[in-house]
């Protein structure tokens, strides 16, 4: 699935390139793999799997992310 297949699918449009957030983590859009978009977060080398409807797109400097949703998502709530 393309990211214009993603668009006509679920009403979200993303671009390569584009900053986004997902779960309270900064990156940047790299591509559309199967249903998901591919996030490259920053400070990863690779990109990850991301459900659409998590992603938002990022206004920079318009971000206030609060200490909750910036743990690592691995660590034990």
């Amino acid at each position: 699935m393309s990211l214009r297949d993603i668009r006509e699918r679920y009403g979200v449009s993303f671009e390569r390139g584009t900053r986004v957030i997902c779960g309270g983590r900064l990156g940047t859009v790299a591509g559309a793999s199967n249903s998901h978009i591919r996030i490259k977060f920053d400070g990863r080398q690779i990109s990850s799997p991301c459900d659409p409807l998590e992603v938002q797109p990022c206004h920079e400097g318009a971000v206030n992310l609060s200490p909750q949703t910036t743990q690592d998502w691995h660590a034990p709530a």
